[in-house]
C-alpha cells in the first residue's frame, strides 16, 4: 500500500502546473559569431496545496537542475548552474551558462528545469518525494549576426561608390 501512495503522489508532483523557469538571453534579442551570450534563467520553488485520497497534501517542488539546449546542437547540463546576469559593460564575458555561436542565423534557445520534490501529509514531517519533474522554457530566439568594421578615407559625398555608401 505504501508503495502505491508514493506512486501516486510521483504522479501528481508531475502533473503539477509547475511554472517555467523565466530564460533571459545577453545580449538579446542579438548578438554576434564568436563571442559569448550569456543566458540565464530564474526559477523558483513552488507550493501546492491539495487534497489526496481524503488528506491534506503539500507538495513543494524546488529547482534543482538545469539543462540548456542552444538551438545549434549544442547543449549544457544537466547542471545545478542556472546562470546569473552580467552588467552591460561585460558582456560577451564566459559565464558557465554562456555560449558562442559560430555561424549567423536565428537560433531558438530552451532550458528545461528538473524539479525535485517533497511533501508533507496533514502538516506533518516533509518526506522526500523519490522522482522529479521536468518543465521546459519556451523557445527564445536569438539572431547571431557577424561584425565587420573598415577604415574608410572619405565619405559618401567625396566618393559615393565608397565602402557602405
Amino acid at each position: 500500500m505504501t508503495e502505491r501512495i508514493r506512486e501516486v503522489i510521483l504522479s501528481e508532483f508531475q502533473q503539477r502546473p509547475i511554472a517555467a523557469s523565466t530564460l533571459t538571453i545577453q545580449p538579446g534579442p542579438h548578438s554576434l559569431v564568436g563571442i559569448h551570450t550569456n543566458m540565464f534563467v530564474d526559477a523558483t520553488e513552488q507550493v501546492f496545496d491539495m487534497e489526496l485520497l481524503g488528506q491534506n497534501l503539500r507538495i513543494v517542488a524546488t529547482p534543482t537542475e538545469f539543462e540548456w539546449f542552444y538551438g545549434d546542437g549544442a547543449s549544457f547540463g544537466p547542471s545545478p548552474v542556472p546562470g546569473g546576469p552580467l552588467p552591460e559593460d561585460r558582456w560577451g564575458e564566459q559565464t558557465p551558462t554562456s555560449h558562442v555561436f559560430t555561424d549567423t542565423g536565428d537560433y531558438a534557445v530552451s532550458v528545461t528545469t528538473y524539479f525535485s520534490g517533497e511533501y508533507s501529509v496533514n502538516g506533518g514531517p516533509t518526506i522526500p518525494i523519490d522522482g522529479r519533474a521536468s518543465v521546459s522554457t519556451p523557445a527564445q530566439t536569438v539572431s547571431i549576426w557577424r561584425s565587420e568594421s573598415r577604415n574608410v578615407a572619405d565619405d559618401c559625398i567625396g566618393n559615393p561608390s565608397g565602402f557602405g555608401c
